[in-house]
């Protein structure tokens, strides 16, 4: 199944963060979204998931039009994302968070399969599985989001920066588990990260953001010694969203969230917070 994304725009609270994003990941292929911060990377995963309401454009599973349903519709048809900050639910075992991810694909003959295979990818787990997830370190609890987005048994998954804040050993365990998920389970993966080595040592090819648009794209080889890209990653005056944006975008995102899930009732699976 292939993930298309047209002339996407959206917004928070009438603030334009998105500008006529377009790409594509087809099957089999890991394709790497990197810029600097406030460049709207993690705002077209929430839209594309189904978190965010765009305000124009398409998001399209196959030929089938995503765009305005709501995330547990779009998980349902196959897509899994992954938020950033891991954000699993410490308070649960990591037997329990499985069990959320699968929520809606519990009747499903395959879900031990499903369960026996992500545990395979991440074997860690299987020696916590009755531990609390608060309990597990930051590695491990990044093995757990990513375990419980494929209990949902997608066939396209994007992930918010899972390298974030991990030890380069950890590192290197998630890019070859997201290396597995193309190459041996055939997945088209939407990678977000700021760590631009650990992305392009793994995706196909790479889409650089600047400002909610879209600056360049390409393969790996051709964007790896870019200078665009490197302006992008390391967040250059020519690409860098003004700070005071950046706080206003972030400021609208805390509402939106606030305004639009009951805090009281928890998070849902797949919920970014």
């Amino acid at each position: 199944m292939s993930l298309v994304v047209r002339d996407l725009t959206a917004s928070y609270e009438g603030l334009a963060v998105l500008h006529g994003v377009s790409l594509q990941v087809d099957p089999g292929e890991i394709v790497a979204m990197v810029g600097a911060n406030g460049a709207g990377k993690t705002t077209v995963l929430r839209a594309v998931s189904g978190l965010l309401q765009p305000t124009g454009g398409s998001v399209h599973l196959d030929d089938r039009e995503i765009t305005r349903l709501g995330a547990e519709r779009i998980s349902a048809l196959g897509l899994a994302h992954v938020p950033e900050n891991r954000l699993v639910f410490p308070s649960l075992s990591v037997e329990d968070n499985l069990q959320l991810g699968g929520w809606n694909r519990k009747r499903d003959k395959r879900y031990a399969e499903r369960r026996a295979a992500a545990l395979e990818l991440f074997p860690r787990l299987a020696d916590r599985i009755a531990l609390q997830a608060g309990a597990l370190s930051g590695g491990e609890q990044q093995m757990l989001a990513m375990a419980r987005g494929l209990m949902a048994d997608p066939s396209v998954i994007v992930l918010d920066e899972p390298s974030l804040g991990l030890a380069p050993k950890v590192v290197g365990e998630i890019v070859a588990a997201l290396a597995h998920l193309r190459d041996d389970r055939n997945l088209a993966v939407l990678l977000v990260e700021q760590n631009i080595r650990a992305a392009f040592s793994v995706a196909d090819r790479a889409v650089v953001m600047e400002r909610g648009r879209v600056l360049v794209e390409g393969t790996v080889e051709q964007l790896r010694d870019d200078p665009r890209v490197q302006a992008a990653y390391l967040g250059g005056s020519a690409t860098t969203m003004p700070e005071d944006n950046v706080r206003r975008v972030a400021t609208a995102v805390a509402r939106y969230d606030h305004e639009v899930h009951d805090p009281a009732a928890g998070p849902s699976p797949g919920d970014p917070r």
